[in-house]
């Protein structure tokens, strides 16, 4: 077996201008990367276990230069979420920037594969991907006929420990197996935190994946001291918003003690930030709430303010900002310890807390966490001795193993598994195998049977074989569970011939797998009970989960050019995805489902895309006319774009309150329609 060799930091800190291959804006490296120096150039795996601004980032940089300068291969770094890529991306091109030099190329869920994309990433030096998109790209490696991922010399994995993490970790373990059967000579370079079993995690790269050499260097170096104060909140109070309020009122105590400070107040829901913000705003506080559902053009607005503005105090944050992005503050206040009903992952709390202490700037940084009074003991020690990092390959929902059927599922369509023994042989490269997880006959026979049941996999000849379902899920890289009941409820749609009731189709496709775990509140039950009634009256004798009325409620809204008040940040989130539904629904049409309804899906996707009913589709499809100007001219008897081409530009002017060049060019565009 190779050898695990332990590292610790280096107390001699190592001058930059000694690494021949990246220049830095700083004489030294410190403790952590100048230990580094010692193996940056060697054939080996190195997995790297330090605090939160233990300057990760510059190890990255130190292996990926080396790879592309010296060895003359392809870089590749993962970045837990699409946003901290694109951060990445913007940095290394940045004109100052050492690595700017280089051609580096982006690849998540939100670029499609193109020709011209895979030639782009077959010249990359560089390339930045999340981890689902490494097990996506890897399982579809041979159909896409792509050489970069062979291409690959050293793959950097950042926040490393997030395979650990539900519903994400089962994506990058995966990804690392399908990666290291396609390309077993890349050096894999793991940034993790500081976890108890990350020890485990690089002999598991070793052993079971490349049969690599392994430096495993473990710190303790953080350049600005931290201290963690655990501030308690009454938990008796049974009422979801007082609760929340309750929590709100203590980091407003903590704010404006520390008035001069600045701070990040941490909120694991985006109703609560929004609370948060208005308290502050109610106080005089200038603040800003940072969430996914800001642009990344406002995301980094608000960053830069908050960095340069001495005036500007306060961001409110969701975990868009917790992992990975460089937005210090004094002092770090998080909102709780639960996310719903689930408790938030110990190392999302520690790494929130690191974001305290600015380097170069503040002496020390102090982090609050908000934990409920009755368990303070309990979440001291939770967070003093953070979990050890598990598998999460055989999480279950219920009694099933969705997740690794999920998996499964793919394998097969994409030829990895062809025999129930073939399961058993893939599972034996898992970390979950590696870490003594229990898998037995029965587990791999009954999560097939489940496929099996769902439609999305065959047997013939003793080989499993992806049916219409199992292959639309892997071809979108979506749950054959959701894409099952997708199929089934558009065939009984269609087939009822009731596809024009928007109540039903808002349920086909609210109705399935995913969206009837959504947890649902009390201000979300009443702005929906009126849908949800009426939904329950046309689906008399069958059970219809919270979850699934709320998702059903938001594509209501969508279909008829309503917003929702208490659902508007998941209103728009499931607009935001739904030209891969869409898609989704056309490849069940064309590739099983023989419905022949692809131009009625293509208007459902235009009724979504512009939150409209399907009268004002074209209106919407001219530059700058949305739903409200859409009504209007539909009011004013203007149905089409030939009868914007028709119209008096003055008349047209009034109609949907705009002037000049701006209605000159609407008219222009409904003539070329």
């Amino acid at each position: 077996m190779p050898p695990i060799i332990k590292v610790s930091d280096q107390d001699v800190c190592v001058a930059t201008s000694e690494f021949p291959f990246a220049k830095w804006k700083f004489e030294k490296f410190n403790p952590v990367q100048s230990r580094i120096m010692d193996f940056y150039n060697q054939d080996c795996n190195t997995l790297v276990a330090a605090r939160t601004s233990a300057g990760k980032t510059v190890i990255a940089e130190q292996f990926l230069s080396q790879e592309i300068r010296e060895r003359g291969g392809k870089g590749m770094f993962l970045a837990p979420l699409r946003a901290l890529a694109r951060e990445k991306v913007t940095d290394w091109t940045n004109p100052e920037y050492h690595l700017s030099d280089l051609k580096i190329s982006i690849c998540t869920g939100d670029y499609r594969l193109t020709k011209e994309r895979t030639k782009e990433l077959d010249d990359a030096d560089i390339i930045i991907m999340t981890s689902e998109m490494l097990s996506h790209r890897s399982r579809s490696h041979n159909s896409e006929q792509s050489q970069f991922l062979k291409k690959i010399g050293t793959l950097v994995i950042d926040e490393f420990h997030t395979i650990g993490v539900q519903n994400r970790g089962d994506h990058l373990e995966v990804g690392l197996m399908k990666f290291t059967q396609i390309n077993p000579t890349a050096r894999i370079v793991l940034l993790s935190a500081t976890m108890p079993n990350v020890e485990q995690l690089a002999e598991w790269v070793s052993y079971s994946l490349n049969q690599k050499q392994t430096f495993v260097l473990r710190s303790e170096y953080r350049p600005v001291p931290l201290t963690i104060h655990y501030e308690t909140y009454d938990d008796s109070i049974k009422r979801y918003d007082l609760l929340e309020q309750e929590k709100i009122n203590k980091a407003m105590d903590i704010v404006e003690w520390y008035k001069d400070d600045k701070f990040i107040v941490f909120t694991h829901t985006k109703r609560t930030g929004e609370m948060m913000k208005k308290e502050l705003q109610s106080a005089g506080i200038d603040c800003q709430f940072h969430s996914s559902d800001l642009e990344s053009a406002e995301r980094a607005k608000v960053e830069d303010k908050f960095r340069n503005d001495p005036k500007f105090k306060v961001v409110v944050a969701t975990s868009t900002l917790a992992a990975g992005l460089n937005m210090p503050a004094r002092r770090v206040i998080i909102l709780g310890v639960n996310r719903g009903v689930d408790e938030v992952e110990s190392h999302e709390i520690i790494q929130m807390c690191g974001r305290s202490g600015r380097y170069g700037i503040d002496p020390m940084g102090d982090a609050y966490v908000l934990v409920p009074e009755s368990q303070v003991s309990l979440y001291k020690q939770k967070f003093n001795k953070p979990n050890r990092i598990e598998s999460q390959l055989l999480e279950k929902y219920g009694n099933n193993y969705k997740t690794l059927a999920f998996h499964l599922v793919s394998e097969i369509y994409f030829g990895g598994i062809e025999t129930t023994d073939d399961v058993r042989k893939w599972f034996k490269r898992s970390l979950a195998y590696f870490q003594n997880k229990s898998f037995d006959d029965s587990v791999v026979d009954s999560t097939l049977e489940l496929l099996r049941k769902c439609g999305a996999i065959g047997l013939e000849d003793d080989k499993w074989n992806a049916r219409t379902i199992g292959k639309v899920a892997s071809m979108f890289y979506i749950s054959p569970f959701d894409v099952s009941d997708l199929y089934f409820n558009f065939k009984s749609l269609f087939d009822s011939g009731k596809e024009n009731d928007d109540h039903l189709l808002s349920l086909a496709l609210g109705n399935i797998d995913s969206q009837r775990s959504n947890i649902v509140n009390k201000a979300e039950k009443d702005e929906m009970s009126l849908y949800a009634n009426q939904a329950r009256l046309k689906f008399t004798g069958k059970f219809l989960a919270d979850g699934a009325i709320k998702a059903g409620y938001c594509y209501y809204s969508l279909l008829n050019g309503t917003n929702s008040q208490a659902l508007a940040s998941f209103q728009r989130n499931l607009q935001f995805d739904f030209n891969r539904l869409s898609q989704i629904l056309i490849a069940l049409d064309s590739m099983g489902g023989s419905w022949n309804r692809s131009g009625w899906l293509k208007t459902l996707e235009g009724r979504i895309a512009y939150g409209v009913p399907a009268h004002l589709i074209n209106l919407c499809k001219i530059d700058n006319i949305g739903r409200v100007r859409a009504n209007k001219l539909y009011d004013a008897g203007i149905k089409t774009a030939k009868d914007i081409a028709n119209t008096d530009a003055e008349k047209l002017g009034k109609i949907i309150n705009m002037k000049g060049d701006a209605v000159k060019k609407i008219i222009q565009q409904a003539q070329g329609l």
